[in-house]
C-alpha cells in the first residue's frame, strides 16, 4: 500500500499537531469580518492514514500558507464515517468544527440505517476531491475483467464475495448498483475500512473490492492487482481503465470529499471558509501536494458541491426502493 500518511507527516509540518498554536491576526483583516483566533479542527470519520484522512491532511498543509490559525485533523472513525459527522452537526456552530465529508455519511448511509443527522444539517464549504472509484481482483485469480466476472457471477450466484468499508457506505452502494446493472448477485464482506477489504482481495481471501485510483495502480504495478473498471468516468492516473459504462453496465457512482460546516453556522463565518477554500484550492501549493499524492482534485464551490452530494443521495435511494 501507499505510505501516504508518512509523506504527509513530512509534507504538514505542524499543521496536524493538536497543539499548535494560533496566529496573530492583523488589525487590517480583522476588520474585514469574522476571523479565527485558535485552531480549526476538521473531523474525519475514518482511520488515519486511509483515502479520506489523506484528503483533509492535503487540505490543512495547502490551508498552513493562507490561514491566521492552524487547520488540525481529528480522528473518529467508526460507522462508515457517523460518528465524526454527529459530532460536526451537533457541536457549538462557532466556526471551529468542519466536518470532511461528502461520501459515506452524507450521501449512502441515511438510506440503510436511522442516524441523528440528515445532510441538511450541513453546509457545504466546497468539494476537494472526486474519487473514482475502481473495481479491482487479485492477479492470483482468474477474474482479469468485468466480463469474466459477471460471467463467473451468473454460474455462481451469491457465491463471489466483495469487500466493503461497512453496511451503507459508498462502496456497499456502488457495488448494488454494479450488481443491478449487471444482473448478477454477489457476497457482500463489511470491513472496518477499505484497506482491510483491499488486504484481503489481494491476499485471496474475497475476489473483489474498490479502491480509489493511486492504490489500484500502486498494486497493478507491483504485479499484485487486476484493475477492471472504474464506477464513472476515466480517471487520469489511470487513463488506460475503461469505465463500466463504456463496457455497457450504466453505473456512475463518485466518492467526493469536501468540507461541511454546521447548517447553523451564521452567514459571515460560512463565508471566511468559503473565500479561504476557494484560495486553497487554486493555489499552487494544494496543486503540487496532490500531484505529489495522486489525488484527483475535484473542485465545486458550496453550492455545486451540495447539489452533487444531493443528487448522489437520491441515485441511492432510488437503488435501495429497486
Amino acid at each position: 500500500m501507499i505510505d501516504r500518511r508518512r509523506f504527509l507527516a513530512a509534507a504538514l509540518g505542524t499543521a496536524a499537531i493538536p497543539g499548535a498554536l494560533s496566529r496573530s491576526v492583523s488589525p487590517a483583516a480583522a476588520q474585514a469580518g469574522w476571523q479565527p483566533i485558535r485552531m480549526i479542527q476538521v473531523f474525519v470519520g475514518f482511520q488515519a492514514g486511509g483515502g479520506t484522512d489523506v484528503i483533509a491532511r492535503l487540505y490543512a498543509a495547502a490551508a498552513d500558507e493562507m490561514a491566521p490559525v492552524k487547520f488540525v485533523v481529528v480522528n473518529r472513525p467508526g460507522g462508515a464515517g457517523a460518528i465524526a459527522a454527529d459530532v460536526v452537526a451537533h457541536l457549538e456552530p462557532d466556526g471551529y468544527t468542519l466536518l470532511l465529508g461528502g461520501g459515506s455519511e452524507s450521501t449512502t448511509l441515511p438510506h440503510y440505517t436511522k442516524l441523528n443527522y440528515r445532510l441538511d444539517d450541513f453546509k457545504a464549504i466546497g468539494r476537494v476531491s472526486r474519487e473514482h472509484m475502481v473495481l479491482v481482483t487479485s492477479r492470483k485469480g482468474p477474474l482479469d475483467s468485468v466480463d469474466a466476472l459477471v460471467k463467473k457471477a451468473k454460474a455462481n450466484p451469491g457465491k463471489l464475495a466483495y469487500g466493503s468499508s461497512g453496511v451503507g457506505g459508498i462502496l456497499h452502494a456502488g457495488f448494488q448498483a454494479f450488481e443491478k446493472a449487471a444482473g448478477i448477485e454477489l457476497n457482500h464482506v463489511p470491513y472496518r475500512g477499505g484497506a482491510d477489504a483491499f488486504k484481503d482481495v489481494l491476499g485471496g481471501n474475497i475476489e473483489m473490492t474498490l479502491v480509489i485510483p493511486a492504490e489500484a495502480k500502486a498494486q497493478y504495478d507491483a504485479g499484485n492487482a487486476h484493475i477492471l473498471a472504474t464506477l464513472s468516468d476515466r480517471s487520469t492516473i489511470i487513463p488506460d481503465v475503461p469505465s463500466l459504462k463504456e463496457l455497457g453496465y450504466p453505473v456512475v457512482m463518485d466518492n467526493m470529499k469536501g468540507l461541511l460546516i454546521s447548517s447553523r453556522t451564521p452567514a459571515p463565518i460560512v463565508r471566511w471558509h468559503q473565500e479561504l477554500f476557494t484560495k486553497v484550492m487554486k493555489s499552487d501549493r494544494m496543486a503540487e501536494l496532490a500531484r505529489k499524492m495522486n489525488v484527483e482534485l475535484g473542485y465545486l464551490d458550496g453550492p455545486a458541491f451540495m447539489k452533487a452530494m444531493a443528487d448522489t443521495s437520491n441515485q441511492v435511494l432510488a437503488l435501495r426502493k429497486g
